[in-house]
């Protein structure tokens, strides 16, 4: 069974808060939004941060909204993927991507694991 090792983990409430800690424990932290690749990866040693700051109770980086202008749509990192999938204005604006989202790995996966996650996603290799 793998196991992860021990860490402070650390849950911000605002982008400003998440910052302050990344760059307070510097390289010893790692930043986590829904978990689905990070954890893993702990588990198999390959990311062993002292430190990992959870996004999820930051509000200002949910949501999908269409910009001011109308001309673009703005999707918060923290959208989850089943989320994109099933927006409405994603599904208009951009239905390649809402498509794309609700096919990626099975459904708890999908439920958990964000736009921004897996947009910024860390190839496993060993």
């Amino acid at each position: 069974m793998l196991r992860l090792h021990p860490f402070h983990y650390h849950r911000p409430e605002t982008v400003e808060e998440a910052v302050a800690l990344l760059t307070g424990f510097g390289e010893q932290a790692m930043p986590m939004a829904g978990g689905t690749d990070l954890m893993p990866n702990m588990k198999h040693r390959l990311f062993t941060p002292a430190h990992v700051v959870s996004l999820n109770r930051i509000a200002a980086m949910r949501g999908v909204a269409l910009g001011p202008s109308g001309q673009h749509l703005r999707i918060g990192a923290l959208e989850t993927l089943a989320d994109v999938s099933a927006n409405p204005l994603v599904r208009r604006y951009f239905p390649g991507l809402a498509d794309a989202a609700g096919l990626v790995a099975g459904p708890q996966l999908r439920n958990m694991g964000t736009i921004g996650g897996n947009v910024c996603l860390d190839t496993r290799c060993t």
